[in-house]
């Protein structure tokens, strides 16, 4: 008879090691917002290039509600978080229900010279507590590569904007040109294998999620390969 109280502590240590291993719980129905509508961003002459990294804070409805700096450039920020404010989207989302929730986005200003490569990317800017304690942390950038410029007749200027699907890992899943800007836009999907991400996470866990790369040209000229 007394193997029994033994026997039932030994079984109350088990559970208890078993719940402190098991992991956070990750939810699963966590949908990430997506991109709807992306204007224009103005390019702004300055002596320096670079990218900008921003976090896009989005309501239930897909508008912006504010942009908070990640990565700042003191001639450049300002031009990219007023475009960003018009930007629309269609709302994150858990278990079906749209939830307020933060979009990272990476606008890269090229230069009217070569193009730096790796792009020039500031040093991270401290996050608010709010921010730092949310179940959701977006991925982060940690290596950007500029397009290549080109030279010739045809002129081109714009912002192209490529709404990226990262796994949990920080690899590039899919790509999804949200707005076009021939052949701007192709310049840039080739450079994604020099770019670097750090993923997203929820409770602590890694997920998949998306970023949005914006590559603002200056005016240019471009010639097309001859047949």
């Amino acid at each position: 008879m007394r193997r029994l109280p033994l026997a039932m502590m030994v079984f109350a240590s088990v559970c208890a090691l078993s719940a402190q291993t098991e992991p956070l719980e990750v939810n699963p129905s966590f949908q990430p917002a997506q991109a709807r509508s992306v204007i224009d961003i103005p390019y702004t002459p300055c002596s320096v290039c670079g990218t900008v990294v921003l976090d896009a804070l989005i309501t239930e409805t897909g508008d912006v509600k504010a942009v908070q700096v990640r990565r700042d450039m003191a001639c450049l920020t300002q031009t990219a978080v007023q475009a960003i404010k018009q930007w629309k989207f269609t709302p994150a989302t858990i278990a079906g229900k749209p939830i307020a929730s933060r979009m990272p986005v990476a606008v890269t200003f090229e230069s009217q010279l070569s193009a730096p490569n790796p792009s020039p990317l500031p040093k991270l800017v401290p996050q608010t507590p709010a921010a730092i304690q949310a179940e959701f942390q977006p991925a982060e950038v940690t290596r950007a590569a500029s397009p290549p410029f080109h030279a010739g007749y045809a002129v081109v200027q714009g912002t192209a904007a490529l709404e990226v699907t990262l796994s949990a890992k920080g690899e590039v899943e899919n790509v999804n040109v949200v707005r076009n800007i021939p052949p701007f836009t192709q310049t840039a999907e080739a450079v994604l294998k020099d770019w670097r991400f750090m993923p997203a996470t929820y409770n602590g866990h890694p997920i998949e999620s998306k970023i949005l790369l914006a590559f603002v040209s200056p005016p240019y000229v471009y010639v097309p390969p001859r047949n």
